[in-house]
């Protein structure tokens, strides 16, 4: 029976080669897509999943509320590990560690940049579960200066030899000896690191910041603390112990909006306001899945079409199977069985061209995916399923109603495919089809326009032809000489240190307040520590008051001595306004007090606002400040007309002062374009899988117009002969089709409008949804279906009448 059945189906394609052509293509690319978007999304909700007991492990994360409302955030303070060993006996394990991105690390006369490093303790093991190959963690990360590669930096720094023993030097500050050696950190791990270092090692001064007590409750940088539950213990019995610790380390003003909380390992990935710099947005997934389905749908339509347009072929075939004694469920079962086997097809070649799509996804979009079937079996099993559905949602309605033909009419040549039944559905899958094509196109036009918003609204600062390097040593001498040297060249325009450039991811925040009000009415405030060219070099505006002035640049150190140090501040409008001041010239001269010691000066003057962040975030407040040993930044503003010369004297001075480090530059516009990522590829994803929507539909569409015009060529003749001319042909074919497609956009159109705007609302800054954008989805779709229809229904009016009337 089955080889009967593949028979009859091998017959039927040839027959129908064309056709068949078609419904493979689209079926093929709709599981391709579908395919990946799958591996992808699978991929995202098995983050942190490979720990175990990954439902017990919980990030400490700390919530602190002031005027400005709730802030919450990731780091916690150093001293909180001893805490969490002594005060607490809900915990299995707890472990702290500190992260540091990018130092410098030598061996011998080798130099390298680490991208990132861990000084983490001897219970990081108990918690996480990377694997580890060989020495003892739990013993050499609770020693000093020890430290455990991962396979890839292993063999990056010593090749095949074996690396445990050998000496490391990071920052040119301290030497650790390689205790172990340990995998690769899995991609669908939100922690990624490629070092280790034993966290009796690390020290403020490693960092550079040692004027701070790193024992200090107050003090919070890059510290991170996990713990283990234990099965019988819940977070609410943690949650009430953590009020216990607020109580014996904070003071008591602080006690009232300090608070820890547990956050679940599993939610890190999905949290965008608490996540990691890999977290995602869980509506993207669920969009991208949705239009996953979209795309296969579009694909079942296509083949539900032309098997029922095909249906007429069929009729004789129907006929003489029932006249000789063939039942429905019969004919039901081997039209399903040619739709199968379709299907199968389609799904192999999905499966072989997927593999091959995911390696230039994987480079596009910085991901690690997987397309492994044999090695993978939820991807067999989706291939599976996937197959099954398909064929019963594209060949179930076909099958009965070609089973269900009149045998007497299907010999006597008397079956149409211009039932009022078979029209509706099909003019009903055609409006679904560019429905969800008309969606993707609007949403693709917004995403756009968007995208190209952030470039084009001024941010408040000049991001053009500056590029930033860091500097390790920033003692004031060496950044004379740098900026001396660095300045003697045309090409170089102006150079500025400071803790960053006006937007980065180098952040330092506190509170501030009015001196005269006190710590009632505090704020949270961003930290810009500047030099006196920052101004200048990055085209800030100010609006009152005045700059810093060249003789105020003085050592942190003697601010830190004197709390009411001979400095000012600069604010800008946003913090003044925090303060209350309607006219912000009164603010000019008062006295505020900052977290940085308390220390209180005055306001000396006001910059236009600027972007701190990207636009999901408003502008929050920022206080410059002369702090030069927070000057790990150089902005250098050079002449655009000559960028080459320029970088290479910039790479010359900067190897002659910093003989020790890499050469390392960033272009100021590349890093705010750092800061949209996500959407760059959410716009990517939606260009291509609206591409292949489009593509899929017009597949279809063009199918069912060639076979339209080859079941009315005798229709055209008469026509032509009585004096239609091309035009009018044309528009005969055209004009139904056009009034699918315009229905389609009626539908289209609140249902875009309305996921832009959720889409949109993640964006403090945002456009507004224009007429226009609606406007040219329409166009573009009645272009596509026009071009598409207007080939064959061209072929059809210029064809030579005699030939169509002429008897079969």
């Amino acid at each position: 029976m089955l080889k009967n059945y593949l028979r009859i189906t091998i017959r039927n394609l040839q027959k129908n080669k064309w056709y068949s052509l078609i419904n493979i293509i689209g079926l093929t690319m709709g599981i391709t897509a579908s395919l990946i978007i799958f591996v992808y999304i699978n991929q995202e909700l098995s983050f942190d999943e490979f720990h175990k007991d990954a439902d017990r492990i919980y990030r400490v994360i700390r919530e602190s509320e002031s005027a400005t409302g709730l802030d919450t955030d990731k780091s916690v303070p150093y001293p909180m590990i001893g805490a969490l060993k002594n005060d607490f006996t809900e915990f299995e394990a707890s472990t702290l560690y500190h992260s540091d991105d990018r130092p410098l690390a030598v061996i011998g006369n080798e130099k390298f940049v680490v991208d990132h490093v861990l000084f983490a303790d001897s219970s990081f093991f108990k918690v996480f579960s990377f694997e580890v190959i060989s020495g003892n963690p739990e013993k050499d990360l609770g020693e000093p200066n020890k430290a455990f590669l991962t396979k890839s930096l292993a063999a990056k720094f010593f090749g095949d030899q074996n690396p445990v023993g050998e000496k490391i030097r990071l920052r040119n500050k301290i030497e650790v000896e390689v205790a172990g050696v340990m995998e690769d950190t899995p991609p669908v791990s939100h922690l990624r690191f490629d070092m280790l270092v034993s966290y009796p090692t690390f020290s403020t001064e490693y960092m550079g910041f040692d004027m701070f007590d790193i024992t200090s409750w107050e003090m919070t940088a890059e510290g991170y603390a996990f713990v283990k539950l234990k099965p019988e213990a819940t977070t609410e019995q943690a949650h009430e112990q953590f009020k216990n610790v607020v109580k014996k380390h904070f003071q008591a003003r602080d006690q009232v909006s300090r608070r820890f909380l547990l956050q679940p390992l599993l939610d890190i990935h999905f949290n965008q306001k608490v996540g990691s710099p890999s977290s995602v947005n869980p509506t993207s997934l669920w969009a991208l899945g949705t239009i996953g389905l979209f795309i296969l749908l579009i694909a079942c339509v296509n083949f539900i079409n032309l098997s029922t347009a095909l249906a007429v072929r069929k009729s004789k075939e129907v006929g003489v199977r029932k006249a000789l004694g063939a039942g429905r469920s019969q004919l039901v079962r081997q039209y399903l069985a040619d739709t199968f086997i379709v299907t199968l097809l389609s799904g192999l070649l999905a499966v072989g061209i997927a593999e091959r799509m995911v390696i230039m996804f994987n480079q596009f979009f910085e991901k690690e995916l997987e397309m492994n079937p044999f090695g993978n079996p939820e991807i067999i099993v989706f291939v599976m399923v996937v197959i099954v559905v398909v064929a019963l949602l594209s060949g179930l309605y076909p099958a009965v109603v070609l089973s269900g033909y009149n045998p007497v009419k299907a010999l006597k040549n008397n079956i149409h495919t211009q039932s009022t039944t078979s029209l509706f559905l099909r003019k009903g899958l055609i409006i679904v089809q560019f429905f969800i094509s008309q969606v993707l196109i609007i949403s693709t036009i917004v995403i756009a326009s968007q995208m190209d918003y952030f470039t084009s609204k001024p941010l408040g600062f000049d991001k053009d032809a500056i590029i930033s390097i860091d500097v390790e040593k920033n003692d004031q001498e060496t950044l004379e000489t740098l900026r001396n040297r660095l300045m003697a060249n045309t090409y170089v325009e102006n150079v500025s240190f400071a803790l960053g450039p006006p937007i980065s991811n180098n952040v330092f925040s506190t509170h501030y307040y009015l001196s005269s009000k006190g710590r009632d009415q505090e704020y949270r405030v961003q930290i810009k520590p500047v030099d006196y060219h920052y101004l200048e070099t990055y085209g800030l505006k100010l609006k009152y008051g005045r700059w810093f002035l060249p003789g105020e640049e003085k050592r942190f150190s003697d601010i830190l001595e004197n709390n009411k140090a001979d400095i000012v501040y600069i604010l800008n409008e946003t913090a003044v306004r925090k303060l209350g001041f309607n006219n912000p010239e009164e603010a000019i001269g008062e006295l505020i007090s900052t977290g940085i010691n308390n220390i209180s000066a005055p306001i000396a003057g006001i910059v236009e606002d600027y972007h701190l962040g990207s636009f999901h975030e408003e502008i929050m407040p920022a206080i410059m400040i002369h702090m030069p040993m927070f000057y790990y930044n150089a902005g250098i503003k050079i002449n655009s007309s000559n960028m080459k010369e320029a970088i290479s004297h910039v790479e010359d001075v900067y190897v002659d002062v910093y003989p020790d480090n890499i050469f390392e530059y960033e272009f100021l516009d590349d890093e705010v374009r750092d800061f949209y990522v996500e959407e760059q590829r959410t716009f990517t994803l939606f260009k291509i899988f609206s591409s292949v929507s489009i593509f899929i539909s017009c597949l279809g569409l063009l199918g069912l117009i060639s076979f339209i015009v080859n079941q009315r060529t005798k229709e055209v003749g008469v026509r032509k002969v009585l004096g239609a001319g091309v035009g009018s042909i044309i528009a005969l074919f055209s004009k139904d089709f056009m009034v699918l497609v315009l229905m389609a956009f009626v539908l289209a159109t609140p249902a875009a409008w309305y996921a832009m705007n959720i889409w949109l609302s993640d964006f403090a800054y945002q456009i507004d949804i224009e007429i226009w954008f609606f406007a040219l989805a329409i166009v573009i779709s009645g272009v596509i279906t026009f071009i598409t229809i207007g080939y064959q229904s061209y072929k059809a009016a210029v064809s030579n009448p005699v030939d169509a009337l002429r008897d079969e």
